[in-house]
């Protein structure tokens, strides 16, 4: 009886294997989840532009959630650019449950193919500010109100609605928001959206695509460490502290020259600048450039770390801002620049680490206590020029020794230990015959 019972739980785990095994072994559909949360910067168009982009992606559908109020037009705008240019299926939902997709939110949403809002979410509101005042410039407003237009008409939906958005600051919630056609699903959740767009056909270029997604693998896409750094960075606040700080400690270090402000202020100067729109790629190669610089300048002039500290720092900085992010089209579209880029950046990072070792041997040598060891020998040179009360280098047996003397010794004279006073040693010069 045992046995029977043995061979019927055998099989059940066989057969429970064999349903599961083909489903993970390509049969099941991959959906990358993306979330777009909060203000809309250049780091959200680097977030999205990195797995929309074809060749880093892995994925069969792009799921983007929204819940935000807003954000930077101009990034707005990449992001609706690359979702249009997607190979791939990329489908939206307003979520969770009281989300908003307001302003910038609304021109993502109707650019994707598939458009769905959780219940209580709301979208619309999308006529432009600037500094805290609604943009009514006629130029801008038409510009937009086309955009939306455009966007609504190229997935099948309302334009006369979609334009409302932005001449009437139209607010929608969801039900009204299906009504009206410029939606086309209300879910709970990503799932229960997935479930319900099984099965539709959606156009992807010139070609007609099948979205098979009920039993779909969902993939929260987790943000890589440079996303992060540059949201904070993206921060209107925190970009114009640090332009203004950079500007400040750079005009100090041009009315008190030296290495240390200059560099710093350069620094700041720079990761402000991310924060105003510039672009993150190049912004990491001039960063990794300067570092590299600083780094090669301590090599020939040995300046005992100073200079090599702002080196790493800039290595640093610029290798979290570039690693991961692929090269902008026009730039370069080759996938050994990828490839390049890693090894060139492993590199710096083993340099990097290598000065830091050096730099954190000198602090501790210069922190540690003296040797006190027995003189090697009783005459030698001075090195340098050495008077009462004014300490200097001799030079014993091929070792450098601090020593003072009483009499005026000269850099290259021969000299005589009389004595020694802790690591210091008292000398007198011995007269040539």
């Amino acid at each position: 009886m045992k046995k029977i019972h043995w061979i019927l739980f055998t099989t059940l785990i066989l057969l429970v294997f064999s349903i599961y095994i083909p489903s993970i072994n390509g049969e099941q559909v991959k959906v990358a989840w993306l979330k777009i949360e909060g203000y809309i910067s250049p780091a959200t168009t680097e977030y999205v532009k990195r797995f929309l982009t074809e060749r880093w992606s892995n994925y069969d559908i792009f799921l983007i959630t929204l819940d935000t109020l807003g954000g930077e037009a101009e990034a707005t705008l990449e992001i609706v650019k690359h979702i249009q240019k997607s190979e791939r299926p990329v489908v939206c939902l307003v979520y969770p449950e009281g989300a908003n997709a307001m302003s910038a939110g609304t021109y993502i949403l109707m650019a994707c193919r598939i458009a769905g809002m959780a219940p209580y979410t709301q979208i619309g509101a999308c006529q432009p500010v600037v500094g805290g005042s609604p943009v009514n410039d006629t130029k801008t407003i038409n510009f937009l109100t086309e955009k939306i237009a455009s966007l609504a008409r190229m997935n099948n939906r309302n334009e006369s609605v979609a334009k409302l958005f932005v001449t009437k600051n139209l607010v929608l919630g969801p039900e009204e928001a299906l009504n009206r056609k410029v939606i086309e699903v209300v879910a709970r959740n990503p799932r229960e959206f997935l479930e319900k767009i099984d099965g539709w056909s959606i156009m992807i270029g010139d070609k007609m695509v099948k979205l098979e997604t009920r039993d779909s693998l969902i993939i929260e896409v987790d943000k890589p460490i440079n996303i992060y750094f540059m949201e904070a960075l993206s921060n209107p606040l925190i970009s114009s502290i640090l332009l203004a700080v950079g500007i400040m400690t750079l005009i100090l270090g041009f009315a008190s020259p030296g290495w240390g402000a200059e560099v710093a202020g350069g620094i700041l100067i720079l990761l402000g600048l991310i924060g105003q729109g510039f672009d993150v790629n190049l912004i990491g190669l001039i960063l990794i450039g300067i570092g590299a610089a600083l780094l090669a300048y301590e090599v020939f002039t040995h300046t005992f770390g100073a200079v090599a500290v702002g080196g790493i720092l800039s290595l640093g900085i610029g290798i979290v801002l570039i690693a991961g992010s692929p090269p902008r089209e026009q730039f370069i579209s080759q996938l050994w620049f990828n490839e390049l880029l890693s090894t060139i950046s492993i590199i710096l990072i083993v340099i990097s680490f290598f000065f830091g070792f050096i730099i954190y041997k000198a602090i501790q040598a210069v922190r540690s206590k003296p040797y006190l060891r027995e003189i090697p020998s009783e005459y030698g040179k001075a090195v340098d020029p050495i008077s009462p009360g004014v300490e200097g280098y001799v030079k014993l047996d091929g070792e450098l020794w601090r020593a003072t003397s009483k009499k005026e010794v000269r850099p290259g004279q021969r000299i005589r230990v009389v004595g020694k006073v802790s690591d210091v040693l008292l000398i007198e010069p011995v007269e040539e015959e």
